[in-house]
């Protein structure tokens, strides 16, 4: 959650961060598509982008896009990367989706509490507003299926080069779940915390800038999607009190009143970094397997997931907002590094 004051300050600074910068440009593009529910209650994700830097003990990977044909339909994952030799190539101080993904799939906006159980609806009314919850199923759970899509760019593809990556494709979904790996040769377990910022690309043209990156939000979600670690991480200027319609999210799917279909937000707490160090008690999000004890080389790699939607009851999420871009900067640091 960003103040302006933040914003401000984080507009200057230019640090390299204790662990990894991980950088995700979700460019949505569209004419007749719309924000939060109504009408084709789409919108498209052309770019997404996410880069990374890891200037200590940690390695990041997105693993390598697989041999053959994947369609956008298919979901199918990036190939994990391993400790071997062979794999080597796969890891580095730098990672970019632009090598290994080549397209992504249309998102529709949905709404959550916690980052792991989000939902979404067809009753949206007010231009997408306001929810008709008259009703006893207002609401439909999104499930394991409901991811957006992607393609791979050509087998083997790794994170060795990054490319231009373009996206034309009709698969769709109400959140993206982009796999990651960590590792790293502390002999200990490490611990990392996150700082997110979410801003308009086109916020110095008058002409183009938005406001719909503010109803973005992030979770970060352990290796079965059992549980977002930390919450909801949610960017921008944006707060609950003022970002939320009814300061709550979406919490059920079927209900008969304001209060059962709505709970109130699990909000993590993001990195506060001065000179490269945290500052402040924030929220760990991820937990990087060690060596161990009288051993050399790299801990097993550990798995997580950056869970990326559009909030549907973020006020900014509307059909005038529909057609506007944003993007997301997620800097990874080392909890002990203080």
């Amino acid at each position: 959650m960003k103040t302006n004051e933040k914003k401000n300050i984080s507009a200057k600074k230019k640090l390299i961060p204790a662990v990894a910068m991980l950088t995700t440009c979700a460019v949505i593009l569209s004419t007749a598509t719309y924000a939060w529910f109504t009408m084709s209650r789409e919108v498209e994700v052309t770019g997404i982008k996410l880069t990374a830097t890891t200037p200590q003990t940690i390695e990041i990977s997105l693993g390598q896009a697989p041999e053959g044909t994947v369609t956008i339909a298919d979901k199918t994952e990036a190939k994990a990367p391993t400790n071997k030799d062979e794999d080597t190539s796969l890891w580095s101080n730098k990672a970019a989706t632009s090598s290994v993904y080549a397209t992504f799939g249309k998102l529709i906006p949905a709404s959550s509490t916690d980052g792991t159980s989000l939902y979404y609806t067809t009753k949206a009314k007010e231009n997408g507003k306001s929810v008709d919850i008259s009703g006893e199923n207002a609401f439909t759970k999104a499930n394991e299926t409901n991811n957006a899509g992607w393609t791979f760019q050509n087998g083997g593809a790794s994170s060795e080069t990054e490319k231009t990556l373009t996206a034309d494709t009709d698969g769709e979904g109400y959140y993206l779940d982009i796999p990651v790996w960590f590792r790293t040769t502390n002999v200990e377990a490490v611990e990392l915390g996150v700082d997110v910022t979410v801003k308009d690309p086109n916020e110095e043209d008058n002409n183009t800038k938005g406001d719909l990156y503010k109803a973005t939000r992030v979770a970060i979600l352990d290796e079965n999607k059992t549980a977002a670690n930390g919450g909801v991480f949610l960017g921008a200027e944006t707060d609950v009190d003022t970002g939320y319609y009814k300061k709550k999210a979406v919490k059920a799917a079927t209900g008969s009143s304001e209060g059962e279909y709505y709970g109130t937000v699990t909000t993590a707490t993001e990195v506060i970094e001065s000179n490269g160090k945290v500052t402040n008690k924030a929220t760990d999000v991820a937990t990087v397997t060690g060596v161990g004890t009288g051993k050399t080389g790299y801990g097993t790699p550990t798995k997580y997931y950056i869970r990326v939607w559009l909030e549907g009851e973020d006020v900014n999420c509307w059909n005038a907002n529909a057609g506007q871009s944003f993007t997301v900067d997620l800097k990874f640091y080392d909890l002990s590094n203080k």
